[in-house]
């Protein structure tokens, strides 16, 4: 009866603890990196002389960031956002992915008592581990969309710094994703748009997209930094069918940002990359965008 209870019990809390640990990275962007959310292993593998000096020690990495790292433009990441690197919280009730092999290494008591049965393992996170406040975490999940959103993160670490103001990073990343992707104008022409070219993955994976895949990957990027935003979805001039672009909140006013409109599809092949839809206030993209809505994606 009491494992049945405590089973109940850390079913509700896996339900409800993903959606809690995302309300708190993303209602506070400026300061979401705190002790338990920074990804203290990444932080040390991306930083060698910072391993060198602390290893994988979670207090220490996570002070230096603090108090030092960030004015040194060393970026960090959130836990429980970065797709393959999720706490086990992420993975379901029955934490078939958990890292075993891992989650015994940094509970050698458990390891001692129960040995390394990855069965044995799991069913101590469950019933025990999760009640005692011991971290779990996920093994790498090789799902195309958390490969494209992996590439995110890592894209972002490389294109900004946490010098740069929040208008240089969305230049950074408007001026990425037009410099590498291709409008898919030969599957728009035919009608047989495939549905990656829609999402993150086409524009990631393949770079190829449709404004839609466009508008996401952009939405996905302004979440791994931080800057508000939204997806837009309306009309433009001279087309039947819907289109979507963006939007971000830069000094209490929405200014939006069309990446597909900014990268023209041309005769000649040629990679153009312009500033006409980057930025715009409202009344500017009015002239030839007709908004109906604008909503969260992440």
């Amino acid at each position: 009866m009491k494992k049945c209870v405590k089973r109940r019990i850390c079913g509700a809390l896996l339900v409800l603890l993903p959606f809690l640990c995302n309300m708190k990275s993303y209602a506070y962007f400026p300061d979401r990196i705190d002790k338990d959310t920074m990804d203290y292993v990444r932080y040390a593998d991306e930083n060698p002389d910072l391993y060198a000096a602390y290893g994988y020690d979670r207090d220490k990495l996570y002070e230096h960031y603090a108090n030092s790292g960030k004015e040194e433009g060393r970026l960090a990441h959130c836990l429980y956002n970065r797709p393959d690197r999720q706490s086990i919280y992420m993975w379901g009730w029955n934490a078939e992915n958990l890292d075993t092999e891992r989650y015994a290494r940094e509970n050698p008591d458990v390891a001692a008592a129960i040995g390394t049965d990855p069965e044995a393992l799991r069913t101590h996170f469950l019933e025990h581990g999760l009640l005692e406040n011991r971290k779990g975490y996920g093994l790498p999940y090789e799902a195309d969309s958390t490969k494209a959103k992996g590439m995110i993160f890592d894209v972002a670490a490389q294109i900004t710094n946490d010098s740069m103001t929040d208008r240089e990073k969305i230049k950074a990343v408007h001026d990425w994703i037009v410099n590498h992707t291709k409008y898919d104008k030969e599957n728009y022409d035919r009608g047989t748009i495939p549905d990656e070219s829609y999402h993150i993955e086409g524009l990631m994976l393949k770079g190829k997209a449709v404004c839609q895949g466009y508008a996401e990957t952009f939405d996905y990027f302004m979440y791994v930094l931080g800057i508000e935003h939204e997806m837009v979805d309306g009309r433009v001039e001279g087309r039947d069918s819907g289109h979507a672009w963006n939007r971000v909140l830069l000094d209490d006013t929405w200014l939006y940002v069309d990446c597909t409109w900014d990268d023209p599809v041309n005769d000649a092949g040629k990679d153009v990359l312009r500033y006409n839809y980057f930025l715009c206030t409202e009344s500017e993209m009015a002239g030839d965008h007709t908004a109906r809505d604008s909503y969260k994606v992440y």
